[in-house]
């Protein structure tokens, strides 16, 4: 059986080693499932007190995609056939794996090229250096399978400029390099044809003093040979639109105003018809995460998110959204609510309450 996530050490002159962890399941895009998680975490905890080890470089196989997202899919089968504890032992493992990339002592470079969405989201979001190529894609598509922007989606997007981050939740607009760069999504543009050089150059690179900077001459070295490339950004044209509607004072009049746009630009109508389609309970939920998230901490962030996810499968529309999308692939999910107005007070208070009644949250020690 093929592993699905691979590691490497790679020699340096100055006698150091680069960890290399390719995630290694091209067929699904590299999506994340439990015994990655499992790997991904032990090893980069393994590698964070090895002496030996001066850098880690998180790449993906493949040319479609760095990582796709959390397999959902089979989360959503366990929990059908009966296995209601799946959901947060995933997203508990995620999330640990999450907090320590953003939290890591050495300098991490995650090389995105192609598709980055979800759980890719989340490991690229806590890297140093944080690479976007000339096939990327970027997204938080959530609201279509039932779900939320979570992997610190909460703590990532309210810190981005116009309600841009609420943009995102509720439409799930793709990004494309230009557009992950303007918004600090990314930090680095280079051309994905660089990579097999960046890597040769952390190799012949002297890391016998600052390890940090070590990397960051590295990186931007052929940053600035790639910068030519980059296309145009949507997000940049339409900042201005997006902070209009986005700033209104409820998410009703939010959702009246994506339906009245009128548009002849195909990447806005996009998004808005992702908006108006999309799980009306997941625009909820995501507007409030959002809104009570606004001043946490980043641990305090992936705690409530781990309360939210759960609630998601177990009781939300993500099962639905799943059938629909990866399973029967009928693209018509019958979601709980059909608009918003329909979405109870009581059933938000219902999915922000933590599953595990009065004990303590899974994730109060990170």
């Amino acid at each position: 059986m093929t592993e699905k996530v691979l590691f490497d050490r790679l020699d340096t002159a100055s006698g150091h080693q680069v960890g290399v962890i390719t995630l290694n399941a091209e067929r699904s895009l590299n999506a994340l499932d439990k015994g990655m998680l499992d790997s991904l975490y032990e090893r980069l905890n393994e590698w964070q007190e090895d002496s030996k080890i001066v850098c880690i470089f998180l790449q993906a196989a493949g040319e479609k995609a760095f990582c796709a997202g959390g397999d959902v899919r089979s989360l959503s089968q366990s929990v059908i056939d009966g296995d209601t504890s799946a959901p947060a032992q995933f997203f508990e493992k995620e999330y640990r794996l999450d907090y320590l990339i953003h939290t890591y002592r050495k300098p991490v470079i995650c090389w995105g090229n192609g598709v980055i969405m979800g759980g890719g989201f989340g490991l690229m979001a806590g890297a140093d250096f944080r690479v976007v190529t000339d096939t990327s894609v970027m997204a938080m598509p959530e609201i279509t399978i039932g779900l939320y922007p979570d992997v610190g989606g909460s703590w990532i997007l309210n810190r981005l400029p116009a309600k841009i981050g609420l943009f995102m939740a509720l439409t799930g607009c793709r990004l494309n390099p230009a557009d992950a760069m303007y918004l600090g999504l990314a930090n680095r543009f280079i051309d994905h044809a660089f990579r097999k050089k960046v890597l040769e150059s952390l190799q012949a690179a002297d890391w016998s003093e600052d390890h940090y900077q070590v990397a960051s001459d590295v990186v931007q070295y052929y940053a600035d040979n790639s910068a030519g490339w980059l296309p145009y950004s949507k997000i940049r044209e339409h900042r201005d639109l997006i902070a209009r509607m986005m700033g209104k004072s409820n998410l009703s009049a939010i959702i009246a105003d994506l339906k009245a746009l009128e548009t002849e630009d195909s990447w806005l109508e996009q998004a808005r018809n992702i908006a108006l389609t999309g799980s009306a309970l997941s625009a909820v939920i995501a507007y409030e995460q959002l809104k009570r998230s606004r001043y946490d901490s980043l641990k305090e962030v992936f705690q409530s998110e781990l309360v939210l996810s759960i609630n998601c499968v177990l009781k939300g529309d993500l099962q639905e959204g799943v059938r629909a999308l990866l399973v029967d692939k009928d693209n018509q999910p019958q979601w709980t609510y059909s608009v918003i107005e329909e979405v109870t007070q009581e059933k938000v208070a219902d999915m922000f309450a933590p599953p595990w009644g009065e004990s303590a949250n899974p994730l109060s020690n990170l």
